[in-house]
């Protein structure tokens, strides 16, 4: 198998985890979390290298992939970075607006995509894994808001006519 069919491989068994156990019924959260970070670190360790460079982003772009490490974090904490990681479990789900869901359903999506895509140097394995999130994060950012409308009901409907997805 070639590297980029491998590492399109490891994509898809980590989304197939990610995925698959969000929607296990009566999972904690703390497994959930501690399962997702091993499949991470199994992507990391067994990714094999495509190192030919496909671009350089210019300098003036690198402040904007570096502003999206901040927003993850800033992001991550106004949601409850406890939960999220898994270090408290969840309660009943709640409507919240912290103040950068204010301007994007998905400020996280939105760190995470700058982080991929305005990374100052481009190889075709970053390619491959910026494209291949990429989609998956598009995929799931439509079940996940189903499960919001659903679970949250006219508040989440009206914040979905109200605020954008992403930008």
């Amino acid at each position: 198998m070639t590297a980029a069919g491998w590492n399109l491989l490891l994509l898809v068994l980590f989304a197939a985890q990610h995925s698959g156990m969000a929607r296990w019924r009566g999972l904690r959260r703390r497994t959930y979390a501690l399962a997702s970070y091993a499949a991470v670190a199994a992507v990391g360790a067994l990714w094999r290298p495509l190192p030919d460079l496909l671009w350089r982003t210019p300098p003036w772009v690198w402040p904007l992939w570096a502003a999206s490490g901040v927003l993850l974090v800033w992001a991550a904490v106004s949601l409850g970075a406890g939960e999220l990681l898994g270090w408290r479990e969840p309660g009943p789900p709640v409507f919240r607006e912290p103040f950068l869901y204010r301007f994007s359903r998905h400020p996280l999506y939105v760190a995470v995509l700058g982080l991929l895509w305005l990374r100052p140097l481009m190889t075709e394995g970053g390619l491959l894994l910026a494209a291949g999130l990429t989609v998956y994060l598009l995929i799931g950012m439509q079940w996940e808001e189903r499960k919001l409308a659903r679970e949250l009901g006219e508040v989440y409907r009206a914040y979905q006519r109200r605020v954008r997805p992403l930008l």
